[in-house]
């Protein structure tokens, strides 16, 4: 293979998924990180009823979840700077080339955030849905902020239906197609500047905060519905 179809390869959006997939946390480190919040989260209260306390924690585990990456999102030291203090930055690097290291690195972000938040609602990651959940809503929440939403909107009961009908049915391949889109989506926005992921080229440090806000919002309401559903 030739120098140019590695670097080919390497921006194709279609292997966006895979890089992030390798360079997401793993469950055992989203585990240490929502156990340290929980500790930091409050005790139960006098009167408390169990469920009343779990909930309460587990939103305000999510709260410091968007809030941490938040402010990675808006991390303007670029690519080498946020390798330093962001574990898997280092292999979107190496695996990517182009403007699809800055959309690559946004949607681990994106993932690592909404796996946080899947933990601290009670969600196993070391199930396989629970880690396909993580990621199906941080590509839709990513695309409804970037203006092309999925069928409906993540934060909503049609949305909830929608998320798990996928992991009933074919997730992996939705995966594919919804970061695939993103992909296309991004890259080419960040190239027009109107919605810029340029975390390592050039850098929309607002727009990153705010895209990091609107899908932790997302994520948080999703679970908040999908528990009065059960």
């Amino acid at each position: 293979m030739s120098m140019t179809d590695k670097e080919s390869k390497k921006s194709d959006p279609s292997a966006l998924l895979k890089i992030v997939e390798a360079a997401a946390m793993s469950p055992e480190q989203v585990k240490r990180q929502v156990g340290n919040w929980r500790r930091k989260a409050g005790k139960k209260r006098d009167g408390e009823a169990q469920e009343d306390f779990e909930s309460r924690v587990a939103e305000k585990v999510a709260a410091m979840a968007v809030s941490r990456y938040a402010k990675l999102c808006s991390f303007s030291g670029g690519l080498s700077g946020l390798a330093a203090v962001v574990p898997g930055v280092g292999t979107i690097i190496s695996m990517t080339a182009g403007g699809l290291a800055d959309t690559a690195v946004c949607m681990k972000l994106q993932v690592d955030m909404c796996m946080c938040i899947t933990e601290a609602f009670g969600w196993d990651l070391t199930n396989e849905d629970a880690r396909h959940l993580a990621f199906l809503i941080a590509a839709g929440g990513t695309l409804e902020h970037a203006g092309t939403p999925v069928a409906t909107r993540v934060a909503s009961k049609a949305g909830v239906k929608m998320l798990q009908m996928y992991l009933r049915g074919a997730a992996l391949q939705t995966l594919k197609e919804l970061f695939k889109k993103i992909g296309i989506v991004l890259t080419r926005k960040a190239l027009e500047k109107a919605l810029p992921f340029g975390i390592g080229t050039v850098v929309g440090a607002a727009a990153n905060f705010a895209l990091a806000k609107y899908v932790g919002g997302q994520a948080i309401e999703w679970f908040k519905l999908e528990k009065e559903g059960r």
